[in-house]
């Protein structure tokens, strides 16, 4: 890859360390899959044990672009009371590494044909700056060491407030709750930075219909709002057949549009890929972005003796996996 494109990679990486508030986690385009990851409210709104991998490449054909590797499950306890999840993900920009590992929890009020719930949860995070990988103009620059690689480890929280049932949902969540830093290079006091967690703010909304038996279409929206940077929307349209075949498209504003598709095999295990094409000025120096999940679903209900007493909307009428 031309050189210009990994300086390019790695400039926007590096005026990360030195800005207070920009968007910090990374973007998928299968979401609508993992919202617990955005609003821990959502954490055990399906009824089996839910169990995602996903790897996103972003803007191929940029050395130093986002990867992105997540894995995550949520599952209910307490006869469906209560929501339990964890996740981890690693993402990689360039000279710059993320890696968080969080634990979500939720509690699910029951009423005659919808749940409202409330989820906490905690992010521990490391967050590593690769100084070898960076590329300066000039030997000994003021503001970075690329001697060395630094790193910080910090804490945080998310908060959200949920109610839906199987045709429809409505979320806030925010993520980054405290004003926490990650701090480098802070014995040398020429070249000291450090990173502000900007609180994300995730409106998401969705509703499921069927005009035929066989098709399920699973529309879902959602707005991100960080301090200091345009508002980010996503539609997202995705059609199930027979709850077995799954086609889609989406759009997100200002940045890409999407393809998407997957299939469910053995009824538990789900496999989805998505192409983004770029609408922005950066498409210019890039092929799109890659994102394949992989999920599985073990069904509690089918057990004997688990969640005595459970039992689903009164009135559901959908069943996606």
């Amino acid at each position: 890859m031309k050189k210009n494109s990994f300086l390019l990679i790695s400039f926007f990486s590096f005026i990360a360390i030195n800005f207070c508030f920009g968007q910090q986690l990374p973007d998928y385009t299968q979401y609508p899959s993992m919202l617990w990851q955005l609003n821990p409210a959502y954490t055990g709104t399906k009824s089996n044990i839910d169990a995602r991998i996903n790897y996103r490449k972003q803007w191929v054909g940029y050395d130093g672009a986002p990867v992105t590797q997540f894995a995550g499950l949520s599952s209910r306890l307490w006869k469906g009371r209560i929501g339990v999840g964890a996740t981890m993900y690693k993402d990689v920009t360039g000279p710059s590494e993320r890696s968080n590992y969080g634990f979500t929890a939720a509690y699910h009020l029951r009423f005659p044909d919808v749940e409202f719930s409330i989820g906490m949860g905690v992010n521990f995070n490391k967050y590593t700056i690769n100084g070898p990988m960076m590329t300066t103009h000039w030997t000994g620059d003021p503001a970075v060491d690329i001697s060395v690689v630094d790193y910080d480890k910090t804490k945080n929280a998310m908060a959200g407030l949920l109610l839906y049932n199987d045709r429809f949902h409505f979320g806030l969540g925010v993520v980054n709750i405290a004003d926490n830093k990650a701090q480098f290079y802070i014995a040398d006091t020429a070249k000291y930075s450090q990173v502000t967690f900007a609180q994300h703010f995730y409106f998401t909304c969705g509703y499921n219909f069927n005009a035929n038996p066989a098709f399920v279409w699973e529309n879902n929206l959602m707005a991100l709002y960080v301090s200091g940077l345009p508002m980010t929307i996503n539609y997202n349209l995705r059609v199930h057949y027979k709850e077995k075949i799954i086609a889609g498209a989406g759009w997100r504003l200002k940045d890409d549009i999407y393809l998407q598709a997957g299939y469910v095999f053995l009824k538990s295990i789900q496999l989805l890929y998505s192409y983004d094409i770029g609408i922005s000025n950066l498409q210019k120096g890039h092929s799109g972005s890659h994102e394949v999940m992989i999920g599985y679903r073990w069904d509690l209900h089918a057990q004997k003796g688990n969640y005595k007493g459970f039992q689903d909307f009164q009135k559901q009428r959908y069943h996606i996996f």
